[in-house]
């Protein structure tokens, strides 16, 4: 190791230390490391941003006297995430939260930062994996990363180290895949004394326990499809069986770019053969003997089904709704069968679990063009080296039909890039001469100027979501948050430590949220408040207040509002009565917030409902036929505001247009609804009934 150093310059030495510590940014997910409200994620997601930004300058320095380096940005496998980066700026620009659509879900930390990221490790990783024993190096330490997070996933005890994702072990299928992968592309280059086809492919079958082992059904029934494919070309390769004619149809860079696109069309499809769309089916598609075993592939297909609706317009068409939005686009689309098939607990998905699928909702079909080409690209490349790593390529990005790539997914992504790269340069003197992208990356102005743009880029995403994770860790201990809500009832200020930077409040919503469920509990099964319970209530209305006032809010920190109120207006006894007194300021713009959120979500008439209601119990008449009036004439229809009006003008003396609207609401099914109670719509039927007569 002593007579490596010594060899290596010392101007590289920081380069492959940076190369062998970002793969290891998964332990950020141990309990240990965690910052922010989703604390396996978004310590990574900082960690990269910043660590990127060094990358950045370090190779700007580097390129302006190497010209091999700037070359490497004209690779099409590193030049393709360039340009998704930039489109996704682009396209955030027209979003409603620009700078959500450019950071994405803090969740996964997919987004514009990602794409350059990605860019940059990969000419990272080309230019340190010069060196040979680098190579070696790698390997080793991506082989003790899975080995460490495999063991930890399942016998932390073991290791002490706890990595586990939302109560998941699937993400380890990428891992699994990319190591053997690396081995592979060793065997390829180094060993020549046995056919490599058949040693790779055993290497390909260890893959099978491995999968079985996280229990990734999707990854398993891929691998057997995968592995019978490889076996007849291997069989029909020694026989010399139409090797030629199986090669031009199936086994080439444009098919295996397609097998993944085909398979999300069946994944759709699947939907629409065994979900109705308009009904739970939840437990008849997973308790089925003949197709149960396809439960992941409908729920899959289910999400992106509900999804299709938004795509109506080009602008969604050609910008998508940027990253992050997947949340917000099911909101909008909302239904009570809808939600139960495809809720995740709490809160809706946040992402498509399908990379195409993905791209296009989040950055349309240009971005999504961009990632299907670097898919392309990547398996042009693998067959120019071997069929064999064309295979486990395969297996990677139809993974990514089922699972989504994350933020620690793209250092391990940039290693096999970079080494499919190398592989496929044989003499290393060629570079990427010619055309307008090569001429750019040889001016050193342009190279100069474009690192850093990138770094300031980066270093802005690094800044906010290291900013946003570290409010959250001053605001979500009980102490902090009456210590905060007794700030900003001196200061006035209320949004002082959730500013998230025009991320919507995301995070923030979902504290909000769980507050407002701590404080219906409180009063539904303990049956106690204490003055700093009303406090902090008061302190998350108003700072939401303040967000969507300041037009910075996503639609879940929007219905998370509302349906805090609705949760008020309803609450029983002493506690629900001073709750509604104190916090009657914001009851007076439950309307407002109401008609904002059905101005983006027109489908979303459930949440008009609960106000519908408040206002009949306090006999505001007015307010019903205002909200009413607005509902009908700007969103979809609404039933219960039928029966309201119709109510009112009962008792109004309008017997003739009352009985209209409630003989409407029965006609569209909302007097057999499991919302009205059984009493109310028997008597609302008998009501229809004399008046028939």
């Amino acid at each position: 190791m002593h007579k490596i150093i010594k060899n290596i310059k010392m101007d590289n030495i920081l380069m492959i230390f940076i190369g062998i510590l970002f793969p290891w940014s998964i332990l950020f997910a141990t309990p240990q490391l965690h910052i922010g409200y989703w604390g396996q994620v978004e310590g990574m997601i900082v960690f990269n941003h910043f660590f990127s930004v060094i990358v950045a300058l370090i190779l700007l320095i580097k390129g302006i006297n190497n010209k091999k380096i700037r070359q490497y940005f004209t690779h099409p496998l590193v030049i393709l995430p360039t340009l998704i980066g930039i489109y996704s700026i682009i396209s955030g620009l027209f979003q409603m939260l620009p700078v959500l659509a450019f950071y994405g879900s803090p969740q996964l930390g997919q987004g514009a930062f990602g794409y350059f990221s990605l860019s940059l490790l990969t000419v990272l990783y080309c230019h340190i994996f010069q060196i040979k024993k680098v190579k070696l190096i790698s390997l080793i330490n991506l082989f003790l990363l899975t080995f460490i997070i495999t063991v930890g996933s399942f016998y932390p005890a073991i290791t002490g180290i706890i990595i586990s994702f939302f109560g998941f072990n699937d993400w380890l299928a990428l891992y699994f895949t990319a190591l053997i992968l690396l081995v592979s592309y060793f065997i390829v280059k180094n060993i020549f004394n046995i056919n490599k086809e058949i040693l790779v492919f055993v290497l390909f079958l260890f893959l099978g326990p491995l999968f079985w082992k996280i229990d990734n059904n999707s990854a398993i029934a891929l691998w057997v499809l995968i592995s019978f494919s490889w076996l007849f070309w291997l069989v029909i390769s020694y026989l010399k069986i139409k090797v030629k004619f199986f090669n031009i149809l199936i086994y080439n860079p444009i098919f295996f770019t397609l097998i993944p696109i085909i398979i999300s069309i069946m994944m759709i499809l699947s939907s629409f053969l065994f979900w109705d769309g308009k009904t739970d089916m939840t437990n008849q598609i997973t308790d089925n003997e003949t197709w149960g075993h396809l439960a992941t592939l409908i729920a899959r297909g289910s999400i992106v089904r509900v999804l299709f609706e938004h795509l109506g317009e080009i602008k969604a068409l050609i910008f998508g709704f940027g990253w992050g939005s997947i949340s917000e686009l099911l909101l909008k689309s909302f239904t009570p069968e809808v939600f139960y098939q495809i809720n995740t607990g709490n809160r809706v998905h946040f992402h498509t679990h399908n990379e195409i699928f993905e791209h296009i909702f989040s950055i349309g079909i240009i971005g999504a063009f961009l990632y299907i080409l670097y898919m392309y690209n990547i398996f042009k490349l693998s067959f120019k080296i071997s069929i064999g790593a064309s295979f486990f390529w395969l297996l990677y990005f139809c993974i990514g039909v089922f699972w989504f790539q994350w933020i620690s997914n793209i250092s391990i992504q940039a290693i096999i890039v970079s080494f499919l790269i190398l592989l496929d340069l044989k003499d290393e003197k060629y570079l990427y001469y010619g055309g307008i992208i090569s001429k750019l990356f040889n001016s050193l102005y342009f190279y100069t100027l474009f690192l850093l743009f990138i770094s300031i880029f980066l270093f802005y995403g690094a800044y906010i979501g290291f900013s946003t994770a570290l409010d959250h860790q001053g605001t979500y201990r009980a102490n902090s948050l009456i210590e905060t809500a007794k700030e900003a009832k001196i200061t006035g200020n209320c949004t002082k430590r959730i500013n998230d930077f025009g991320k919507g409040g995301i995070q923030f919503s979902q504290k909000f949220n769980g507050f407002s469920n701590y404080f219906k509990d409180q009063v539904m099964i303990y049956g106690i408040l204490n003055e700093a319970d009303y406090e902090v209530l008061e302190w998350n209305l108003c700072a939401s207040d303040k967000i969507i006032k300041n037009k910075q809010a996503s639609l879940e920190l929007i219905n998370v509002h509302i349906n805090t109120l609705s949760m008020l207006s309803v609450l029983p006894g002493y506690y629900g009565i001073n709750a509604r007194k104190k916090m009657k300021y914001y009851f007076d713009l439950w309307e407002d917030k109401l008609k904002l959120f059905l101005s983006y979500a027109p489908k979303r008439v459930d949440q008009a409902i609960p106000l519908i209601s408040f206002y009949l119990k306090n006999e505001n008449d007015k307010g019903v036929k205002s909200l009413c009036s607005h509902i009908e004439k700007e969103a979809a229809y609404q039933g219960f505001c039928d029966l309201a009006r119709g109510s009112i003008y009962l008792k109004e003396g309008k017997i003739e247009d009352g009985m209209k609207l409630i003989k409407r609401a029965n006609n569209m099914g909302v007097l057999d609804t499991e919302l009205l109670d059984k009493k109310t719509s028997e008597d609302l039927k008998k009501l229809l009934n004399i008046n028939q007569n």
